[in-house]
């Protein structure tokens, strides 16, 4: 682990501070990821129409965005061979990521475990209100919960979308970067989500941000792999 990154989590404690996340690699990768044989409606709907829930909170901005990954999800999953349902519930990812990024603050904290900076609320909530509605896709909703940090259980689904999230065409800083990562996929997934991570944890560097326990570990898998 790089000697920033190292000393950033010693002195935020984040291993004991952010609770729910495990702190080794086997209790992370400990937990098999379900099959998932039909689609919730909320899912489908979702993936078919981009139609959120009645409890989303995304106003037309970051609408557009969400669009906008599900475009690249949609069109990903066609190019690797997904069809049908896979490819609705690839979409819906997409959709959904951010369904309650413009949520306030307080209505969020009863909904995701403590620990989580505020910025990154809406994520796990939007998990834990997909569950309350039946949605019992763990890899779609891992995926959302982890969609701005990555996590180390992520299979196909999570590491797309947490690539999506970062360079759909909406995202002008560093356009040109991402451009050319984005052209890459769904190829070179591998080496695009290595430098896709490596790129986040060094703008939290760089902004004296503490870095979650969930990127590092998936860092360190991505790397000794």
């Amino acid at each position: 682990m790089p000697v920033r990154v190292r000393s950033r989590v010693a002195r935020h404690d984040l291993y004991s501070r952010f609770f729910g996340i495990a702190t080794t690699s086997s209790e992370l990768l400990g937990k098999q990821t379900d099959v998932v044989t039909e689609l919730h409606p909320l899912v489908e709907a979702a993936g078919q129409s981009g139609s959120l829930p009645d409890w989303a909170r995304c106003g037309p901005r970051r609408r557009a965005h969400a669009a906008r990954v599900a475009n690249l999800m949609s069109s990903w999953a066609t190019s690797l061979g997904l069809e049908g349902d896979e490819i609705v519930r690839w979409t819906a990812a997409g959709h959904l990521h951010d369904a309650l990024k413009d949520a306030p603050v307080e209505s969020l904290e009863s909904l995701a475990e403590s620990g989580w900076p505020e910025p990154l609320l809406h994520a796990p909530a939007c998990a834990t209100r997909l569950r309350a509605d039946g949605v019992m896709d763990e890899e779609l909703l891992l995926a959302i919960t982890y969609h701005s940090t990555g996590h180390p259980e992520f299979g196909l689904l999570g590491e797309y979308l947490y690539m999506a999230d970062f360079l759909e065409p909406g995202r002008r800083f560093l356009a040109a970067d991402r451009d050319a990562l984005r052209e890459r996929l769904p190829a070179d997934r591998e080496a695009v989500l290595r430098e896709v991570l490596r790129r986040r944890i060094m703008l939290q560097l760089d902004e004296e941000a503490p870095v979650l326990p969930a990127s590092l570990l998936l860092w360190n898998r991505l790397v000794t792999s």
